[in-house]
């Protein structure tokens, strides 16, 4: 009898444990929903007050700090304490993986994987996180432009945006991005190397903003914190010959006047230095000519800035840029007109305007050689003083049996019209040699007895996309574009720009950290919960287990009705629990299971009926 009244004892503990555990999860889980509903409920309906507060207090610091953030680069930025042997400490900034590295023993493995695997998402839990996010994600659709910023080349250093605008190109400049333009040269003072005056007065009236200083290109990009520089330009070896003969002084002294004047009186910030086909005999003549220039302008104004363009080929080395670094804020790699090949007998080869062979190791001229090069001469230590520009252009060739021609350069604007939108018939595809888009067209002549086929290579999005990763991935300072003006109607390569130069930094929303911060809290006490409960039904379990080996416990225990159906619907619904969390109940699977336990509970109650039948029998 004693016996008997222990074994209901262990049976009544084991189902109160049960209980009680199950109201203690149903109690957290109803504290924590109705916690997070009201939280959630707070950040819709502060979220978007949130938002309004802090664009606004973005674009007010933006306007504080674009100034920095399009600061050109300099000689006076450095990228810090270089470290060439750094500690562990050093290299590692992640807490966590600190913590980890240090004590690599995890004492609570059990716990935590328990617990991982109990909190693993169902498929319910998902489409509701998913919705979730949803909603905030609608809530913060707002102008990202507002929280767009220049990539980091260094600590100090803001990614570059650089362009050219051609005289040429009249009144363009009004349409140009500015926003994402760091800064913009006025091409060019053509110098006349026998006075150091401009070849055409025209074009220094133009850039002082001919008759409206108001509306012109200086006050234009001023309004959008853009920079804007002076080209100077020599391209001729004869003029090269004559403006740095050491006698030619006098020329020399006239530039560097007449640049100080034009420059105080348009308000501008310096000078682009672009000089091609020096001499190599007037090689130190140039650097000093360079030296003085810069001497004299920041004489005049100290924050002038000074550039210096450089070509893709220089045979003669005559760009030695660790020779002018202190002299030059920053170098522009001339990444265009490599179809301009001075060891060629005509000066012209069939190629792209700014090839990027496949091969590193490939022995033509292409970008990667021309910044491997001009890195050597700088210094790697100094790479982000350099800035490779493009062409927004492209070649095209009529080949026949005669050899190769140039027949003109297309702008991008023309390329998009005319050979992509237009004509439909001629396909183009990418040569993965030189990453450039080729367009191709035959045509015969003289009954068929010659054949003409005219290609037009040319960057477009994908090409283009390859050759900002590239400079990015060789830590330069920035990009530039030459010339600004030839995309007019068609954006594509601007959003480029703005896709692989600049980040999206959007302030946190106050209600939103506060939902994460009580679920974190939730969670952190989950192992500790689990882990009772866990250790409680192992116990009870086990307990119930031994109970039921004694035959007068299973003969008391199951001759009760009520008993096996409290054993049936326990395990009925721990059955409906696991293929719930393991997503059974879904589709066919659903209908199955659903007939499977109606079976289950059929037979169960046709066999009551047949033992109560049996039990009247006579």
């Amino acid at each position: 009898m004693l016996a008997h009244k222990i074994k209901w004892l262990i049976l009544i503990m084991f189902c109160f444990q049960l209980s009680e555990a199950q109201i203690t999860v149903k109690s957290a889980e109803g504290a924590l929903n109705k916690t997070a509903n009201k939280l959630q409920k707070r950040a819709s309906e502060e979220v978007r007050e949130e938002i309004s507060g802090q664009q606004t207090s973005i674009r007010n610091k933006s306007r504080t700090t674009v100034k920095d953030m399009k600061r050109l680069p300099s000689r006076s930025l450095s990228k810090g304490n270089f470290n060439e042997n750094p500690s562990l400490e050093e290299l590692i900034k992640d807490a966590e993986v600190k913590k980890r590295l240090r004590n690599r023993e995890n004492k609570v493995r059990f716990v935590d994987l328990f617990a991982q695997w109990l909190m693993l998402p169902n498929e319910t839990q998902i489409k509701a996180e998913i919705e979730y996010q949803r909603l905030i994600d609608s809530m913060k659709r707002i102008d990202s432009s507002k929280y767009r910023f220049p990539k980091k080349v260094t600590e100090d250093q803001f990614v570059t945006i650089f362009g050219w605008h051609p005289h040429f190109n009249g009144k363009a400049y009004k349409a140009y991005n500015y926003s994402l333009l760091s800064a913009i040269s006025y091409y060019s003072y053509d110098i006349d190397p026998y006075t150091g005056n401009c070849m055409d007065s025209f074009i220094v009236s133009d850039f002082l903003g001919a008759g409206d200083p108001s509306t012109g290109i200086v006050a234009t990009a001023h309004e959008q914190d853009c920079k804007v520089l002076l080209s100077i330009t020599s391209h001729s070896e004869d003029n090269n010959s004559i403006f740095l003969e050491p006698m030619n002084v006098l020329a020399r002294q006239q530039l560097i006047d007449q640049l100080i004047y034009i420059l105080d009186s348009a308000k501008a910030d310096g000078v682009e230095i672009n000089f091609e086909q020096i001499p190599p005999i007037f090689r130190d003549e140039f650097y000093k000519f360079v030296k003085k220039l810069s001497f004299s302008l920041r004489k005049a104004n100290s924050n002038y800035t000074i550039c210096l363009s450089v070509p893709p080929y220089d045979p003669a080395s005559v760009f030695n840029l660790a020779k002018m670094q202190k002299d030059v804020d920053f170098f522009i790699i001339k990444g265009f007109d490599f179809q301009k090949d001075p060891k060629e007998p005509t000066g012209l080869v069939k190629k792209a305007v700014s090839p990027l062979n496949y091969s590193p190791a490939s022995a033509e001229e292409d970008l990667r050689s021309v910044v491997e090069r001009y890195i050597a001469s700088i210094g790697s230590f100094y790479a982000h003083r350099l800035i490779l520009s493009l062409g927004n252009y492209g070649s095209l060739w009529k080949t026949t049996d005669r050899g190769h021609e140039l027949s003109a350069y297309v702008p991008y604007n023309e390329i998009q019209y005319n050979y992509r939108m237009k004509d439909s018939l001629n396909q183009i595809r990418i040569d993965s040699n030189y990453f450039i888009y080729v367009w191709q067209k035959f045509d015969t002549i003289n009954m068929g007895r010659s054949v003409i086929m005219n290609e037009l290579l040319f960057d477009d999005i994908e090409t283009f996309r390859t050759k900002f990763q590239f400079l990015q991935s060789y830590g330069l300072g920035g990009v530039g574009i030459w010339p600004l003006g030839y995309d007019e109607g068609f954006d594509q390569l601007w959003d480029l720009i703005e896709e692989e130069f600049t980040t999206i930094n959007i302030p946190p929303v106050q209600g939103l950290e506060q939902i994460t911060a009580v679920s974190k809290k939730a969670r952190s006490w989950s192992p500790v919960i689990l882990t009772i409960l866990l250790f409680v039904f192992i116990f009870s379990a086990a307990g119930f287990l031994m109970a039921i080996f004694d035959i007068d416990v299973r003969r008391s225990l199951f001759n009760h009705f009520y008993f096996r159906m409290f054993f049936l619907v326990v395990f009925a619904v721990l059955f409906a629990i696991l293929s719930s969390f393991f997503g059974l109940f879904e589709g066919r699977a659903t209908m199955m299971l659903t007939g499977l336990l109606l079976g289950a509970f059929l037979s169960y109650g046709t066999i009551m009926l047949v033992q109560k039948y049996k039990s009247k029998a006579p």
